[in-house]
């Protein structure tokens, strides 16, 4: 697809590379509609904003915890308020379907329990302690590549943050939470390849840190029940280093969709995966400029831990 003039000249070329953006190499329409255009459905999803609530909760019980060495109850009711003023006014959980559990009481009910089935005195994941002594728990980076951006002529950077990094029987790890409805038979294997994980592990050898495996946290919010489940994932050097190499090829693939004005589309499995591509409309369209105004303006921010948490309810 090459896009009329009109969309070419609102778009612009992301200035930092994530694991989400690198999942649009299969579609780079999608990757043009939105992370050059920054297109977005105009009501957010509540699969994202409840995973956001609950991550945003979680990692203030941690810094409340680990950092300021304060009693559980006190910093799980520091964690709750912060969920709170995440969760603000949004009102669109829908009415049915599984999305329908993920409301405000739900999600909060899942905070108290992830802490209850983890209590961070007992965890048999507890944080690594970075060179200053600290315990690492959340890990944020931004890491240079050896690409350069097609029109600012900087380094493009590949960035992300995960949850906390870990010790698990002296492996370090990466420990990241995913909430869903249920779990599926083989919900932990879906893991072993994710390059979201392999993208952690990488970076945090970057910042010296020796991470060799992912540690998943499940939190299935159900009707009448909190499940939690737990994958752990080691990662062989042959991987990470295959992972590194894929990631710089996707990067390049996507800049020279840019210089060449070509976004193809994938005509295959990226329209209906989870649930359907939100921007399909805008392919099925001849004139898909005409429709941009129906879609919220939302710059993604893979910093942001409230845009990275979205999940599948598998």
């Amino acid at each position: 697809m090459t896009p009329v003039k009109e969309l070419l000249d609102k778009a612009t070329f992301p200035e930092v590379i994530d694991s989400s953006i690198l999942t649009t190499v299969s579609c780079p329409t999608k990757f043009f509609y939105q992370y050059c255009m920054n297109l977005s459905p105009s009501t957010k999803s509540v699969h994202l904003h409840a995973g956001g609530a609950f991550a945003h909760g979680v990692e203030t019980v941690r810094k409340a915890y680990y950092l300021d060495k304060v009693p559980l109850d006190q910093a799980l009711y520091t964690g709750w308020k912060a969920l709170i003023h995440y969760w603000g006014t949004y009102d669109d959980v829908p009415l049915e379907g599984t999305g329908s559990y993920k409301d405000f009481i739900n999600v909060s009910a899942a905070l108290f329990d992830y802490f209850r089935n983890y209590d961070p005195e007992t965890d048999h994941i507890q944080p690594y302690r970075k060179h200053d002594g600290s315990p690492a728990v959340e890990f944020t980076f931004s890491i240079p590549l050896p690409i350069i951006h097609p029109t600012s002529g900087n380094p493009l950077l590949y960035a992300g943050r995960c949850d906390m990094i870990g010790e698990y029987k002296k492996n370090v790890c990466v420990v990241d939470e995913k909430t869903s409805y249920q779990f599926a038979y083989n919900w932990a294997d879906s893991f072993s390849m994710r390059g979201q994980f392999l993208g952690y592990t990488w970076a945090a050898r970057e910042f010296d840190i020796p991470a060799t495996m992912c540690v998943v946290r499940g939190i299935a919010i159900q009707q009448k029940s909190i499940k939690h489940v737990e994958a752990l994932i080691q990662f062989p050097e042959f991987q990470i280093k295959q992972w590194h190499e894929e990631m710089l090829e996707k990067v390049q693939y996507l800049v020279d969709c840019w210089n060449n004005k070509n976004f193809r589309m994938s005509f295959g499995d990226a329209c209906s995966s989870y649930g359907g591509c939100s921007m399909m409309d805008l392919c099925k369209s001849p004139n898909p400029e005409v429709w941009t105004d129906s879609f919220a303006v939302r710059k993604w921010n893979p910093l942001d831990v409230g845009q990275v948490k979205e999940t599948a309810s598998i």
